[in-house]
């Protein structure tokens, strides 16, 4: 475990943050969730391609990122399958694969995140197919070794890679042969993650928010050496650009733009494929 530990401790040797001081944080942003009414809780594919889709939808900016994702899993037979959602937020895709037929447990810090995860699956008649456990990534003992056929984590490795043990935990309750995957920002374009933390000081987020470690080419490697088979899709690369326009995605001339620069990163990763290294997203499926 020495190289995961490397990677979960700052250059000074501390972490940042302790868990409880992320979980408070977590914990305060998902509370506004409470007060969403049960109807507006129902996820399936069919909500799922809704907010892909929509500019107002709570996947819009990650639409290219997010509808790859929901490829992926749809294409697995998940039916009978037990899945772990790895940092589950508020539960949208471990629902969304409980109502395709697995068998879902959701995994988070945060138990407000866990309480609405809940509340979501009752919403959908699949209470009876959904457990939760709002608990520290680096202690899963309540879970069996290979415990699980499929971890799914959007956009939590790099929260729980900074804590020593978390990877070993989630490498243990993944069967032999089983398959993780992961939806994350990509960490090797030094510019994009130079104007990402310049936007966490401008905007004022605080330290709780965990954003340690971007996933890149040396936690790729790690991951490597755990599985059999590693596949990295990059994708947005000019179309990173999006994030200038958060908040102005119902403008048809901020949405015309974004297609404009998704169709130019698109011929040039098809022609020059190196440059998909730098790209600021990514869809990684891994197999023991």
């Amino acid at each position: 475990m020495a190289c995961a530990i490397r990677f979960a401790l700052r250059d000074n040797g501390a972490v940042s943050i302790t868990t409880a001081q992320e979980q408070q944080f977590y914990d305060a942003a998902y509370a506004v969730h409470r007060h969403t009414p049960d109807h507006a809780l129902r996820t399936n594919r069919e909500s799922m391609l809704r907010d892909l889709n929509q500019p107002g939808g709570a996947f819009y900016e990650r639409r290219k990122l997010y509808s790859a994702v929901l490829a992926e899993l749809l294409s697995e037979p998940l039916a009978g399958r037990v899945v772990l959602d790895y940092g589950c937020g508020v539960g949208e895709w471990g629902v969304l694969m409980a109502t395709e037929g697995a068998r879902v447990t959701l995994l988070d810090l945060s138990p407000v995140a866990i309480e609405i995860g809940l509340r979501r699956a009752a919403a959908n008649d699949v209470g009876h197919k959904v457990r939760g456990y709002a608990r520290d990534a680096s202690d899963l003992s309540c879970f069996a070794d290979g415990e699980f056929d499929l971890i799914y984590a959007s956009a939590a490795l790099h929260h729980t890679l900074k804590y020593p043990n978390a990877l070993a935990e989630l490498l243990r309750v993944l069967r032999p042969g089983g398959k993780l995957i992961l939806a994350e920002t990509y960490g090797n374009n030094m510019i994009l993650n130079g104007l990402r933390r310049f936007r966490w000081r401008l905007s004022r987020q605080p330290e709780d928010a965990g954003e340690d470690i971007i996933l890149g080419d040396r936690e790729l490697d790690l991951l490597r050496s755990h599985f059999s088979r590693v596949s990295v899709t990059p994708m947005n690369l000019l179309a990173m650009a999006k994030r200038v326009f958060r908040g102005r995605f119902g403008s048809r001339a901020v949405c015309a733009t974004i297609g404009w620069l998704e169709a130019i990163d698109l011929r040039l990763l098809n022609s020059l494929p190196f440059l998909g290294r730098y790209c600021g997203e990514v869809l990684v499926v891994a197999e023991r």
